[in-house]
Parts: C-alpha cells; structure tokens; sequence
C-alpha cells in the first residue's frame, strides 16, 4: 500500500487536470472557447472537487479501505472512458437545446459539463481526503502526510495540464485522450482490486483500441483533425464545393470550387480583390505585392492570383495543420505564394517586406 498508494494519488491528479483540458477542446467544439465558456468549465470543475472532497472525507472516516478507494478510481476511470462515446450525443442535443429552447451557450455547456464531468470529476475528487486517512497513523504525522500527497497530487495535476496540450490531442484527439487517461486510472487502481484485476485491465486496453467517428457529425464530413489550436473540419457539397469549417463551426474560413475559372465567392473574400482601386488612378500593373494575415485554406491568395496574375503572395497562418489541410483540400499550392506558419503580429513587427494590400482575415 505504501508503494502504490503515491501512484494513484498522482494519477488521479493527472486525470483530474487532464479532464479539464480535454473538456476544454470538446466543449470549444460546439460552443466555442468564450470566457463564458471558460467560466462554466472551471467553475463547474471546481465544484466537482469540493463535493468529492467533502464526501471523500467522511467516507474515509467511516470506511478507511484500501479496496473501497481502488473501486472509487476504477469506477471514475470507466466513465472517463465511456465520455467519448455518449459525448457527441449529449453536446448536439445541448446546442439543439440553443435554438429550440432559446436558452444561452452558456446554459447549453452548462448543462452539457453537467452530464459529461459530474461523475468522474467529482469521484476524483475524493482520492486526496481518502488517501490521507489511509497514510495516517497519528495526529503528529497529519500534516507531514497530507502535505505529501497534496503535492503528488498536483505534481500529477501540473503534467495533467501539459501532456494532453502538448502530445496527447494534437497526436491521438481529444477523445483517444479520455480513453488513455481511463486506462491510466484503471492501471493505478488495479493493486486494490486484486480479484478484478485481469478484467478491469482487459476492459481498459479493450476501451483503449475502439474506433471512434467523428468528434462532431456534421453534413458532408470529408476531413477531421485536432490540432493545438483549433478543431479542423473540411466539407464537400454534392457539387464539390469544398470548404473550411474551424471549431465551433460558426463560420466557413476558406472554399474551393472545382471548376477553377470560378473566381467570385459572394462572400466577403471579394472584397478584398477591390483593394487597390481604391487608390486613385490604380492599373493592374502595379500590384507588385501581397500580404494575408490569416492565409487558412488560401482563398483569398487564390482570387487574387486569378484576377491579378502571378504578384507575389505572402500567406501568414499560425497554425501548421491547417496550411497542410489547405495544400490537401483546397489545392493552395500556387508557385507565387509563400507560406510562413507564425503569428500575424510577430510577423508583421518582424518583416521587411512592403506590401501594395494587407488582407487580414484572422479570428
């Protein structure tokens, strides 16, 4: 008990970050990342974490098994990897909720958080209290012990906070993530199931290697990936239109049209190849260059390569994925455009470059 009872403290830490950030991601996929949406997470997370506390407390005190808290974890380690199969259903009736109830984003999350994160969370929750009263024998030792597991935990907490950000997500996807954290629980809470070890752990790895469809279902699917900075989804028409659809889906950030003599879009990139008439006396001849500050799948570096020749193109866009989804799908691969993945501001503070028009079209 001495040897594993740290592990699972720390891997409930783990865990407990881990779902946040990943709730994060899930959440930004259908209500977007507004700090009203922040607010719900975090504050809901929070109050997960002091129910857990409170009744892991007394059921320490009532109950001080080493068992009964391995069957804790492992039954938050189940629905942690049961959320990527319900969350889909209950986040779209969520948004459903938007427009047939008139009620807020902020109420629809809410009560989404509500369905996905209420249990695991919340059992989370309990493993510190709980783990306390196990390791204490004496009054004398309450604060050295309790001081020692707070901070594995939030140790495990702080890589909780990191590895999905930086390698889980971006690598296997928001939902492959809720699975590995499950499966990492489930291992650190085998030691105190030792009957029910072989099929907890069977059930775990099974859990792990399911398929898993779309994050969000939506019309026309071709193309899904999460990447660090956004959820990336790319649509075909029946006429084969196609077109670049970003987290929440709010908004369509690039199209692509087959037949390649089509130029006008009806929508705002238009505007843009008007630009430099609105100088005075303006001819074609002397747009010498152009600078995109939000490239994304190159529709507007198409336009004006179309309509203004081969004038060299600057395409600034942060997030490498969708450069790569935009060279795919939307054939953004003109000889006259150069590619630089970087922030617009760094970039535009950082360059020599003179530009004839600067067409930003960033979020």
């Amino acid at each position: 008990m001495k040897a594993f009872l740290p592990i699972l403290v720390f891997t409930s830490g783990l865990t407990s970050l881990a779902l946040e950030m990943c709730a994060s991601r899930l959440l930004g996929a259908y209500f977007g990342s507004s700090l009203y949406i922040w607010a719900v997470l975090i504050g809901l997370i929070l109050l997960y974490l002091t129910i857990g506390y409170f009744v892991g407390g007394r059921l320490a005190d009532r109950y001080p098994s080493e068992r009964l808290l391995c069957i804790i974890t492992a039954i938050a380690a189940l629905v942690t990897s049961l959320i990527p199969f319900v969350s889909q259903g209950i986040l779209s009736w969520s948004v459903n909720a938007i427009a047939q109830v008139s009620v807020s984003a902020f109420l629809s999350s809410l009560l989404g958080s509500v369905l996905l994160f209420a249990v695991p969370v919340t059992l989370l929750g309990l493993v510190s209290p709980f783990a306390i009263r196990l390791r204490t024998s004496s009054v004398r030792q309450s604060g050295r012990v309790s001081g020692s597991l707070y901070a594995i935990s939030t140790f495990g907490s702080i890589l909780g906070a990191f590895l999905p950000v930086l390698w889980f997500i971006p690598t296997y996807g928001v939902r492959r993530t809720f699975l590995i954290c499950g499966a990492l629980l489930f291992a650190a809470s085998l030691w105190g199931l030792r009957p029910l070890w072989r099929p907890a752990f069977a059930l775990s790895l099974i859990m792990l290697v399911l398929p898993l469809g779309p994050l969000k279902d939506i019309p026309y699917l071709t193309y899904e990936r999460e990447s660090v900075y956004n959820y990336i989804q790319v649509t075909q028409l029946p006429d084969g239109t196609r077109q670049l659809i970003l987290n929440e889906g709010q908004a369509i950030h690039s199209v692509y049209y087959p037949d390649r003599n089509k130029v006008l879009t009806g929508q705002y990139w238009d505007y843009f190849l008007a630009a430099p008439y609105f100088n005075e006396g303006f001819t074609p001849q002397q747009l010498r260059r152009v600078g995109i500050i939000g490239l994304a799948g190159g529709t507007i570096a198409h336009q004006f390569t179309q309509v203004y020749g081969a004038v060299p193109i600057d395409g600034v866009e942060i997030d490498p994925a969708i450069v790569d989804v935009g060279k795919q799908y939307f054939d953004m691969n003109e000889p006259n455009l150069h590619v630089y993945v970087q922030d617009g501001r760094t970039f535009l503070a950082t360059t020599q470059a003179k530009y004839y028009v600067v067409a930003i079209d960033a979020f």
